[in-house]
């Protein structure tokens, strides 16, 4: 079990699945338990997903965010199983929906429930190929707006905060490839990436005014431990604080910077990176070198 002030967890989003994720651990008994109740929740695909569904399946646009979740939250129940409850958590993008069923605020139901009604208005105002997302490595946030506001490119938006000088970029799909091309020569890579609807931006507003009103009527507990806003780095204290940065989260940026920092100042004696390729501790890394993030495997050695 946990000791001295235990461990935090950071949870991955959107374009960290990988095939075959959950394979290291399909024998024991956390998956087993844990995926049965995925399972009935998502008519019988969320085993397949993490152990033998291929990449397209996996990547689909609106497959890929209840996947995660679930995913996040698959590896918390499991991280609670080996060690007892995390100290502090904070997520990557959509990771911050597990991080806050981690953090007992709601159930995995309603999670699911925001995934249905966001998707669903996402799914008519962001059609295929009307938007684009693209990585910006070797620029500041400052000076990327910059450049943007310099060019007319001012409908591309700041959607996630990677590191110092790592930035997503989303807007319309012409905008951003502009961009791209512009930037082309000038930053250490700039890459357009496998996603096309322009989360944690004002594009996806509909989104959030369809689920406004069903998400007011929703129960939610205040964090059962250090919960960290992906907007600001904050430790969320409240259910209607909670409630709205879930609401914010939607069409604010993602600042990883500022979450890696809220998890830093609970003071965890280790923080598990639970993405399957090591992204998030990487990123962590040019946040706070002296963070003790370990990787996922830290996690399956646990149970295994």
């Amino acid at each position: 079990m946990s000791t001295g002030r235990g461990y935090a967890l950071l949870f991955p989003g959107q374009l960290f699945e990988r095939p075959g994720m959950a394979l290291p651990i399909g024998g024991t008994d956390a998956f087993r338990r844990l995926s049965g109740g995925f399972d009935a929740l998502t008519d019988g695909r969320f085993s397949r997903w993490v152990t033998t569904a291929g990449a397209e399946e996996i990547s689909e646009r609106f497959t890929a965010p209840a996947l995660m979740f679930l995913w996040g939250a698959l590896c918390a129940g499991c991280a609670e199983a080996a060690w007892g409850p995390p100290s502090a958590a904070g997520g990557y993008s959509l990771g911050f929906y597990a991080a806050a069923v981690s953090a007992r605020c709601l159930t995995l139901q309603t999670v699911l429930g925001w995934l249905d009604r966001v998707n669903a208005a996402n799914a008519r105002t962001c059609t295929p190929g009307r938007f684009a997302l693209a990585s910006v490595t070797g620029l500041s946030e400052a000076d990327l707006r910059g450049m943007l506001l310099r060019w007319d490119l001012g409908e591309v938006e700041i959607a996630n905060v990677n590191t110092a000088r790592q930035v997503v970029v989303a807007g319309p799909a012409s905008q951003v490839r502009d961009a791209l091309g512009r930037l082309e020569g000038k930053v250490l890579e700039a890459r357009e990436l496998a996603l096309d609807v322009p989360l944690h931006t004002p594009h996806v507003l509909p989104a959030s005014q369809a689920v406004a009103d069903w998400w007011q009527a929703v129960p939610c507990a205040a964090p059962a431990f250090s919960l960290i806003s992906p907007v600001d780095g904050g430790a969320i204290r409240g259910g209607p604080a909670f409630k709205r940065s879930m609401l914010e989260s939607l069409t604010s940026p993602t600042r990883f910077p500022e979450v890696v920092r809220g998890v830093a100042a609970a003071r965890p004696e280790r923080v598990i990176d639970l993405s399957p390729g090591g992204e998030l501790a990487r990123m962590a890394a040019w946040v706070d070198r002296d963070l003790r993030v370990l990787p996922l495997q830290t996690l399956w050695d646990a149970l295994t």
